[in-house]
């Protein structure tokens, strides 16, 4: 708790000494290290509420109102020891980019991330979360390349989330239901792709009030649904949701839950085991600094995976089956495994990561490796 405190504080004094007296000479290490090819995409998060806002930015609302619409970095996203990209943070809420009237800061977002594009030489732009679909569906703004949407990161992670856990119960999927809880457009692809792999599907479907409110549409047609269920995927907005609609008293407390809201669903407020559906690891890539909401080192946001693997691979990502091959190329999976074991073989990590920067040392690396083991016997 109190390395947490400090690492919150320590980014809230960044966050001061960038408005004071860092801003520029901040991009212009971006620009002098972009030109030598060091980054190679942009990350854009927004907080889901006022703690994870103070996570980052001190409650000033005049500092608040300055970088509100500016995309602000707050960190790097490593592979191993290189950085490869940047993430950067904007103060505003979903809700709040969601109103009309926040056009023209939505405007001032997309610009502002296509010049820090420009200043950084990064290939691509990923967008956390809602944002994609609010800049799309809301504001009328393309989202096409270089910018990435979270859609084919998310459907990923859940898939390999539920077929982890089915895995780990060691029952074939067509022995499994699943019910997904919510979830729009996401929760109709989730339908279709899960029902592929053979789990028996079904969809509790919810409405939004006014006030933003989540009811459920039909509540005995959601408790049949739900009565028998193994695993509920929830792709409603917040946990805080979830416990309106009463959803917990109505499923088995065998069941698992896979949750993808922000915040989350508090684990200890509810019998059914609780995991984390938005979340996936590649050995060695972290975020630095660690995002706030109770991230784990080794832990991705399954929204950052689209503009990773374009960045990486510079593949084609036009279906979720070209998504998937580049995932399974560059090996993402499921955090739920837990973190990667960790190598203390210092002398090949080295070679291994030089080999990712020249290809000359890739040539040699196995007659290096050969020959450092045949010395050493």
């Amino acid at each position: 708790m109190k390395e947490n405190k400090m690492e919150k504080y320590l980014r809230q004094f960044g966050f001061l000494l960038y408005a004071f007296l860092l801003r520029w000479p901040i991009w212009l290490l971006i620009w002098i290290f972009g030109r030598g090819g060091m980054f190679k995409t942009l990350f854009l998060i927004y907080p889901t509420d006022n703690s994870e806002c103070l996570d980052f930015c001190p409650n000033i609302g005049w500092l608040r109102r300055f970088f509100s619409g500016r995309p602000t970095p707050a960190g790097l996203i490593m592979d191993g020891w290189r950085p490869l990209g940047l993430y950067l943070v904007i103060p505003d809420a979903a809700l709040e980019l969601m109103r009309k009237k926040n056009r023209p800061m939505v405007e001032s977002i997309i610009k502002r991330m296509l010049w820090a594009q420009k200043i950084s030489g990064a290939q691509a732009i990923g967008l956390a979360g809602q944002l994609g679909p609010i800049f799309e569906k809301r504001h009328g703004f393309e989202m096409a390349p270089p910018f990435y949407t979270s859609t084919y990161g998310n459907i990923f992670s859940i898939q390999k989330a539920v077929s982890h856990l089915v895995r780990t119960s060691k029952k074939n999927p067509w022995q499994v239901s699943v019910a997904i809880v919510g979830g729009g457009m996401l929760g109709e692809d989730l339908m279709e792709h899960l029902g592929a792999d053979g789990y028996q599907m079904s969809m509790v479907d919810v409405r939004y009030t006014r006030k933003g409110d989540v009811k459920l549409t039909n509540k005995e047609e959601a408790h049949r649904q739900l009565a028998t269920v193994n695993l509920v995927v929830n792709l409603l907005p917040r946990g805080k949701d979830f416990m309106d609609c009463q959803l917990h008293r109505q499923i088995p407390e065998e069941s698992t839950i896979i949750d993808f809201s922000r915040p989350p669903i508090a684990p200890e407020d509810i019998p059914q085991n609780v995991v984390m559906g938005n979340r996936v690891q590649r050995d060695g890539m972290h975020f630095f600094m660690r995002l706030p909401g109770g991230w784990k080192r080794h832990e991705l946001p399954a929204c950052s995976m689209p503009s990773l693997l374009a960045s990486l691979g510079q593949l084609p990502l036009r279906n979720i089956e070209d998504f998937r091959l580049a995932a399974r190329q560059f090996q993402f999976y499921t955090a739920l495994a837990g973190a990667p074991v960790p190598s203390h073989n210092i002398f090949y990590n080295t070679l291994r990561n030089l080999a990712t920067v020249r290809p000359i040392v890739s040539r040699f690396l196995p007659f290096i490796l050969k020959s450092r083991q045949a010395v050493s016997r």
